[in-house]
């Protein structure tokens, strides 16, 4: 087992051999550079969609008005724009991890403002236990890890709340590559497995991406079959 000295030496020799650069504008000595992270479209929470995350539709929301959702409420800390699509290919695809400590970082942020904001609709932003929307065992082999088991893990060590890998996903295919009606053809396609107990639990449900909210829809729903008293969705972006 490496000590954390060895891994100290590891990390300056791939510096020194291959300089971090900013993923977006290549500039030396960051993963994210400042003026990159500035470019960030943060969701006011006092202002988003409860059901969905759109961020300007608290009173009347026209991306969801036609979906029936099993979550309680969904909150996003930022739209789906630059740089936020690099990061989480950066992450999902290269395998980053810095890049998954900002996006955990950026869940913890949303949340803690979201429990301190004039909107009455958080109070009730109580959890029992964090899970997270899982990887196929497809995806799984072929990256070599769960991208979002990272972000929880991340998530739970920053607020203190427990995690529970809850969730099995099956037969689910590569949604950024499909339009968004297939994207509701396959939240019938997919399914939940929940794999422990949470019968009785209020649960905040961490992913990545909302873009129809049929992904966040079927997790939830599974999670409340399986005897969950709330499911609470928090994400890093929305597609807007």
């Amino acid at each position: 087992m490496q000590t954390n000295h060895q891994n100290k030496i590891v990390e300056d020799l791939l510096e020194f051999v291959a300089p971090t650069r900013c993923i977006m504008c290549d500039k030396p000595g960051e993963v994210l550079c400042e003026d990159c992270i500035e470019q960030i479209v943060c969701v006011d929470p006092a202002s988003n969609c409860l059901a969905c995350g759109a961020p300007f539709g608290r009173v009347v929301c026209s991306e969801c008005f036609d979906m029936e959702f099993k979550t309680d409420i969904c909150l996003v800390a930022t739209t789906f724009e630059e740089p936020i699509p690099r990061i989480i290919k950066g992450y999902k695809d290269c395998y980053e991890r810095r890049l998954g400590d900002i996006i955990a970082d950026m869940l913890v942020d949303t949340f803690e403002h979201a429990l301190v904001c004039d909107a009455a609709d958080y109070e009730v932003l109580t959890h029992d236990v964090v899970v997270y929307v899982p990887d196929t065992a497809r995806a799984y082999r072929r990256r070599g890890f769960d991208h979002m088991e990272y972000v929880a893990q991340r998530f739970c060590k920053s607020t203190n709340m427990p995690l529970v890998d809850a969730l099995v996903k099956h037969k689910a295919r590569d949604q950024r590559l499909l339009s968004r009606e297939e994207r509701l053809d396959t939240a019938t396609y997919a399914q939940y497995e929940v794999v422990q107990e949470v019968a009785g639990r209020g649960i905040l449900l961490l992913d990545d991406v909302v873009t129809t909210g049929a992904t966040m829809n079927k997790a939830a729903a599974a999670l409340k079959r399986a005897g969950a008293t709330r499911v609470d969705v928090l994400a890093l972006a929305r597609v807007y």
